[in-house]
């Protein structure tokens, strides 16, 4: 008998007939997801069930790859909802949020914790030896059974009942905790009754505020928002107690009021601590580095008090010529963390006699977006081909891509491009994500990514295109280099492919992206006047890789107190901390430059919290480090050498999780990681000694880096 859910009117359940399976994302409404869930979930339980229920012998064909193909409706409706409740969310949507995380936590937890069913995983695991199976199966076999023991397969009952529970609690913290900087960061404005207030501000940032107030029925002022970040305030605004004000708010953000986050953050360490011990850790960060490059927290802190031992004397130098400027120039002599960007934007300027305004005209997302295109498309061989009409989409301001292998004509994927702010609406920062991962259908057909890239930029305004700085384009390839990843995937099991790969190593091939966008041959693509035409003048191309380096130690001390900021959230029993506050002031103690001086990082540092980064975060630095030394292949045997392109497509890009990453970056370089060359790149240890830090002089002609 046929199941009248599937033959309804909701297009999750029974969607139209699009090109390459493209989602309905015109036709799904908010209301359509429940049921089409509890549909799907009934579905996916009874495929495991066949599956446990097989009187066969247990082999890889009919338990390993068996489990690994079903669930794919479900996994289908919920990937759609979760891109959606980040991208396009509503209050609507929030509203069902935390119930579809914590029942698909639920539906995962009565797999992985299935006894009868992980007798059958074991036997396969067990008889491993006297399989023949190919490298990427026995990989998928080892994902697999580990899967099923970090899940808890291997606790009594009374442990898998406080496991659960855990983990449905930990859905809906996390939950919460992103739906809190959601709201928080949209129930601010600061409304300008006086032009006299955004001195210094560029014309095109007024313009923005202007029609923030237009929209919002004020046309006689400006109305300033949290999205996108204002971050053109703290680097130009001459008005000092705006600076002040609009950080404050930014630091602010789900700390305190309606939305606070420090209670969410308190619960949700406490639930991994009891995690982890209850799968037998001492701590979480143990339990999910024991899956990562790194292997151990030891390692993890090694890396970070090297990246210190480096970057602290030359953030300081740096810090020192800021507060020297300041003075000089302004008689101020205690420089906040409010006045540091305007400053130091202003002694860059000086130092290098350039207006990194006169350059963002140059970077006009569209033309950026054009260059990223040719970039790609020269580097790996492939076209990507902007679409009209023809793939549904969630929001007007989507475009759809089809990409293609040059050298096959084979369609490879499409990208799905969403570049502007919906505050309130979209989750902040930029990001990757896909509708769909390469591998094997439930039919056995192999299909290709479906991918999506996030961001937060400004819309075009009238007379106001929307120009990027220099950090934005690199954003822009950042964010392309993770798409790439899953783009350029092959393989067949897709809990494999594109960026599931250890979490060490998935921000390799974005941050390797970035490499290309500083160089004069492919700025010269896209980086053109508005008005003439003309490319970017060389005399400014070398002054922006002139000040490259400038201010290296100082972001990467950012980043390196970052990353500690986090080990010490997932290192630390949790019943030693007392507040978010105390612990986060730990650690600026220790490790950064400025003391607290409003809220904490903390309350909206979503990779932390609600993202994937957790014990993680240190992961951009050690990618960065890896990537370094892969681009230095290409600056040695040019930018786009085709061997060496072929390579990495063949390599890094490809192959994902089905090999493990060490293996790949070797195969890559023809040998192991140079750890340095981060530090020679960014001017902080000389070619011929890496053991001896050096300070970086300025102007110091160099090619890349990335700004974190």
């Amino acid at each position: 008998m046929s199941n009248p859910a599937r033959t309804d009117s909701n297009p999750l359940l029974n969607p139209p007939d699009l090109p390459f399976g493209a989602p309905p994302l015109d036709k799904v409404k908010t209301e359509h997801f429940l049921p089409a869930i509890k549909v799907a979930m009934e579905e996916a339980k009874q495929q495991v069930a066949d599956i446990k229920n097989n009187r066969a012998k247990p082999s890889f064909a009919n338990t390993i790859e068996a489990l690994e193909l079903s669930g794919q409706n479900l996994s289908r409706i919920t990937t759609i909802f979760g891109n959606l409740s980040g991208a396009n969310s509503s209050d609507e949507m929030r509203a069902i949020e935390t119930e579809i995380s914590v029942a698909s936590v639920k539906h995962g937890n009565d797999i992985m914790m299935d006894p009868a069913l992980f007798k059958r995983v074991k036997a396969v695991y067990d008889d491993r030896a006297n399989l023949t199976l190919t490298p990427e199966q026995n990989m998928l076999l080892e994902e697999t059974y580990k899967g099923f023991v970090r899940s808890g397969a291997l606790l009594d009952d009374d442990k898998k009942a406080e496991l659960r529970a855990v983990d449905e609690k930990l859905a809906e913290l996390s939950t919460t905790f992103k739906n809190n900087v959601v709201k928080a960061t949209a129930s601010y404005q600061k409304v300008i009754d006086n032009e006299d207030e955004l001195v210094g501000l560029p014309d095109r940032v007024k313009a923005m505020y202007k029609n923030n107030a237009e929209q919002a029925g004020q046309p006689d002022k400006w109305i300033i928002k949290l999205s996108p970040p204002p971050i053109d305030i703290s680097e130009y605004s001459e008005n000092r107690a705006l600076r002040e004000e609009i950080y404050k708010a930014r630091t602010n953000i789900a700390f305190g009021g309606q939305y606070d986050n420090r209670q969410v953050i308190l619960d949700i360490v406490a639930q991994r601590q009891k995690k982890a011990e209850l799968l037998g850790y001492d701590d979480y960060a143990s339990y999910v580095l024991s899956e990562r490059m790194a292997k151990d927290s030891k390692t993890v802190m090694d890396f970070l008090d090297k990246n210190e031992a480096v970057y602290r004397p030359a953030a300081e130098e740096f810090m020192q010529k800021v507060q020297d400027y300041a003075a000089k120039t302004d008689g101020l002599a205690d420089v906040k963390p409010w006045d540091f960007p305007y400053y130091a934007r202003k002694l860059k300027e000086e130092t290098f006699q350039i207006n990194l305004e006169d350059v963002r005209p140059y970077f006009d997302l569209e033309k950026v977006l054009d260059g990223l295109r040719k970039h790609a498309e020269k580097l790996f061989n492939i076209e990507l081909t902007e679409t009209k009409d023809k793939y549904p989409v969630y929001h007007e301001d989507v475009k759809v891509y089809e990409v293609k292998d040059k050298k096959t004509g084979e369609m490879i994927g499409l990208f799905y491009a969403d570049y502007y702010a919906r505050p309130g609406a979209k989750s902040n920062g930029a990001w990757m994500s896909t509708f769909r991962n390469r591998g094997l259908s439930d039919t056995g057909e192999n299909e290709f990514s479906i991918v999506t890239n996030t961001c937060n930029f400004a819309k075009p305004t009238e007379g106001h295109p929307t120009l990027l700085s220099l950090d934005e384009v690199r954003t822009v390839f950042h964010e392309f280099g993770h798409g790439l990843h899953a783009l350029l995937a092959e393989g067949n099991y897709r809990s494999l492919t594109g960026t599931n790969v250890k979490w060490d190593f998935v921000e390799l091939p974005s941050q390797l992206q970035e490499n290309w966008a500083k160089q004069k041959d492919v700025l010269d693509t896209f980086a053109r006047h508005p008005d003439t035409g003309a490319p970017l003048p060389p005399d400014l191309v070398k002054k922006i890789h002139d000040m490259e380096n400038f201010d290296a130690g100082y972001a990467g001390l950012r980043q390196t107190f970052l990353g500690k900021l986090d080990m010490k959230w997932h290192t630390t029993d949790p019943k030693t901390i007392k507040s978010v506050e105390e612990l986060e002031d730990g650690v600026i103690a220790d490790t950064w430059i400025f003391p607290r001086e409003a809220g904490t990082q903390s309350t909206a540092f979503g990779h932390l919290f609600s993202g994937g980064y957790a014990a993680g975060y240190y992961s951009y630095k050690w990618a960065e480090a890896l990537e370094a030394d892969v681009f230095s292949q290409f600056e040695k045997k040019g930018l786009y050498d085709r061997d060496t392109a072929d390579r990495l497509r063949a390599t890094i890009y490809s192959k994902g999780g089905t090999e493990d990453p060490d293996g790949i970056f070797t195969e890559m370089m023809g040998r192991k990681l140079d750890a340095s060359a981060l530090f020679r790149r960014e001017g902080l240890l000389p070619a011929a000694n890496d053991d001896a830090p050096q300070k970086p002089k300025a102007p110091h002609i160099h090619r890349g880096r990335k700004f974190g």
